[in-house]
């Protein structure tokens, strides 16, 4: 039971870390909470199985097409409904709520509530130290983990990441010094949807696909900011680290219908007793 907490708690740290890092992204640049954040992962396994069960396109040009529509929606959703009020918290806060359920009842229109299933990429399976684990969930912690490692890179040896560092820092001295926030804005809110999609897609195959499964990743994903700290990659990474190796813990050693009970409770642990987070320091 210890190889399977260990192994299968690194394949979804992997997973949370792409999450939370897409989600900390807009909050940590633009003091964006958005809480559609976790609807972009569920819209992204619905076109992807739309794709392939559907317009019967291979998994590839599937994958493509969801990650191109949902960064799209993100950014229409950014013009058409952040921007206007982007200065109040609260308001964003409700208006992304809102539109979370909005898109769930969306996809539920569309295709009912019955559970979906994605073809997976790979279909094999392999053993490490006995515990069997499919292709799919393998090929999903390498992606995640050439993901995180590029947005790292992106963040920190580019002149972009440069530009994202300083507005988060100091929108308005950003601004006076010729850079187009807005652009930024745009530009982290399709990085982030595109990191929530990827993830979507990654683990549709081996998740039942419904329209409230946006629901949990956006616990995941705020409870991993909390943890971690705005702007700190390296803790988002060690937040993602305890809060699947809990839901781990929780799903062998009691059920596995309490993991977001226990992910709920250490954010409020978290909020209670760490509001900044474990590791607020920013990285650069």
């Amino acid at each position: 039971m210890i190889i399977d907490i260990v192994i299968f708690g690194l394949i979804w740290t992997a997973i949370y870390a792409l999450i939370g890092i897409g989600f900390s992204l807009i909050f940590g640049v633009a003091n964006i909470m958005n809480l559609a954040h976790g609807a972009f992962f569920m819209i992204a396994s619905y076109l992807v199985f739309m794709f392939t069960a559907q317009a019967h396109l291979g998994l590839f040009f599937a994958a493509l097409g969801a990650i191109i529509i949902t960064v799209i929606i993100s950014i229409l959703i950014y013009l058409g409904f952040i921007r206007p009020m982007r200065n109040a918290m609260t308001q964003v806060l409700i208006i992304t709520l809102a539109l979370a359920m909005l898109l769930e009842q969306v996809v539920l229109l569309i295709f009912g509530p019955e559970p979906r299933y994605v073809p997976s990429i790979l279909t094999g399976g392999v053993h490490i130290l006995g515990v069997r684990v499919t292709e799919q969930q393998l090929l999903t912690f390498f992606i995640a983990i050439i993901l995180i490692a590029v947005v790292w890179l992106l963040l920190s040896k580019t002149n972009i990441g440069r530009i994202i560092r300083a507005v988060s820092q100091d929108a308005e001295m950003a601004s006076i010094l010729g850079v187009n926030t807005e652009r930024v804005y745009m530009f982290v809110m399709g990085l982030s949807a595109c990191l929530a999609a990827t993830a979507g897609i990654l683990v549709a195959p081996f998740l039942t696909v419904t329209p409230a499964m946006g629901w949990s990743p956006i616990l995941v994903a705020f409870t991993i900011v909390v943890l971690g700290g705005l702007g700190n990659i390296w803790g988002t990474l060690a937040g993602a680290l305890i809060v699947a190796f809990a839901e781990m813990i929780t799903s062998y050693a009691i059920h596995p219908q309490l993991k977001d009970a226990v992910t709920f409770t250490i954010l409020i642990l978290a909020l209670i007793f760490k509001p900044h987070g474990l590791f607020s320091r920013e990285v650069n």
